[in-house]
């Protein structure tokens, strides 16, 4: 059976709808983990979510890496990752994730020294502001932040 043109034409392009769709659900979980991590005010709150989130993300992962089906997710996989089995610590999640090759070197080490930097800002009374030195320097060392401009020199500014 021969289709006229005419019909073919008038037929929606799927795959480019489908990468349309795709784009705005990437858009839209951009969105929302931008508005959690915009949502608190200090340095301590933005990196408990943003451990947070991460957490959230290595569990998805781990979940795609195991089996698929609901009887093995639930009675083999489900145990693993409950908060005293042997994948219930994130660290280790990392580790497991990092070892199969689901993330990178870079996305590894960006990921430990988030939770570092929460870990020691949890024991530090301090509160901090995004420029003090003590949040610059570990920010300077993930590999997932460009490069920080360097400051602005007011004396030469005004003085010129």
């Amino acid at each position: 059976m021969t289709q006229n043109p005419a019909q073919v034409s008038l037929r929606p392009n799927n795959r480019l709808s489908d990468m349309q769709a795709i784009m705005e659900q990437t858009q839209a979980f951009e969105n929302r983990v931008l508005e959690r991590l915009n949502a608190g005010k200090t340095v301590r709150s933005f990196l408990i979510t943003a451990v947070e989130l991460l957490t959230e993300a290595v569990n998805i992962l781990v979940l795609q890496v195991f089996r698929k089906d609901d009887y093995a997710v639930k009675y083999a996989v489900e145990p693993l990752l409950d908060g005293d089995g042997p994948l219930g610590d994130l660290s280790v999640r990392l580790k497991l994730i990092y070892g199969l090759g689901v993330l990178s070197r870079t996305e590894y080490e960006d990921a430990e020294l988030l939770m570092a930097l929460r870990e020691e800002l949890n024991h530090d009374g301090n509160e901090y502001a995004f420029t003090d030195d003590e949040i610059l320097g570990p920010f300077g060392e993930l590999h997932c932040v460009m490069a920080l401009p360097p400051p602005p020199h007011f004396s030469r500014i005004f003085s010129g």
